[in-house]
């Protein structure tokens, strides 16, 4: 008897493997910029109105980039304890 044979992947198949198991990381990213956008232009538009330039976008800026930073370090720690059960 013969052992059975693996198939091998084709290069689509192995690239599409790849791009399947980063997607969640190249969310990150986003993640982040968006969160610090947000809070700029709420900054921003809060300045606008109220006539306090520059003050509110500079503090909204900063929660934006920590709110951003943690949101970020939550997700990567989930993402990776998910593929820390995978694994075998």
């Amino acid at each position: 008897m013969n052992p059975p044979e693996r198939k091998k992947k084709t290069t689509a198949a192995s690239i599409s493997e790849t791009l399947r198991e980063l997607l969640p990381y190249t969310n990150l990213g986003w993640q982040l910029v968006a969160s610090i956008l947000l809070f700029f232009a709420a900054g921003y538009g809060a300045d606008a109105i109220l006539g306090s330039t520059p003050w509110l976008t500079v503090v909204l800026s900063v929660i934006g980039i920590v709110y951003g930073l943690t949101s970020v370090i939550k997700t990567a720690n989930h993402l990776q304890q998910r593929n820390k059960k995978e694994t075998p």
